[in-house]
């Protein structure tokens, strides 16, 4: 199957030709220079160039350089494929953000959570008037004790894949901006 003869499938599984294509927008490729400066300055041990770009509210400009920065070192690190049980924290500040049973199979590369952690309370939000064509409310979401950016609140989540019974919201989450903790076994 030709590449331009490729279905893009909502839930981003592959498509006939093995290839997975994604139904959200992804960050512009970046050069190989660019992807080496990057990885230069920034990996999931020392994040600060990352934290240093992030500004509240954010810009275009700056939204697009985190994402290319959480692809270029976290390659979807907490995406569809991450099923381990536990929690995930701000990579800046630790604030507890998401908890593993809230995670579901987005139609994204960032992870997708359909409700934060102690019901939102350690989140910010802010409503975006337009963002790339969706017709459903959307929110930036921000950690609420350091302002990091974390990504997208869409009120979409049972069309994109959540089958909870209390699907409503899809939090897009850059990868770059979480740490995970492994439940500890009983």
């Amino acid at each position: 199957m030709a590449e331009a003869e490729l279905k893009v499938s909502p839930l981003g599984h592959k498509s006939e030709a093995e290839q997975v294509v994604w139904a959200c927008r992804l960050p512009k490729q970046a050069s190989t220079a660019k992807r080496a400066e990057i990885k230069a300055k920034t990996s999931l041990e020392n994040r600060q160039a990352y934290f240093d770009l992030c500004s509240y509210p954010i810009t275009k400009e700056i939204e697009d350089a985190m994402e290319q920065m959480s692809l270029v070192v976290t390659k979807e690190h907490y995406g569809n494929s991450h099923t381990s049980t536990g929690s995930f924290s701000c990579a800046r500040c630790q604030a507890l953000l998401y908890d593993s049973s809230a995670k579901f199979n987005g139609p994204c590369i960032w992870p997708s959570f359909r409700a934060g952690a102690q019901h939102d309370s350690t989140l910010c939000f802010n409503r975006v008037e337009t963002y790339n064509n969706y017709t459903c409310p959307v929110f930036e979401i921000y950690c609420d004790g350091c302002k990091l950016f974390l990504g997208h609140r869409f009120e979409d989540g049972r069309s994109q894949g959540d089958e909870h019974v209390d699907a409503r919201w899809r939090h897009c989450v850059l990868s770059l901006s979480l740490t995970f903790a492994k439940e500890k076994s009983k």
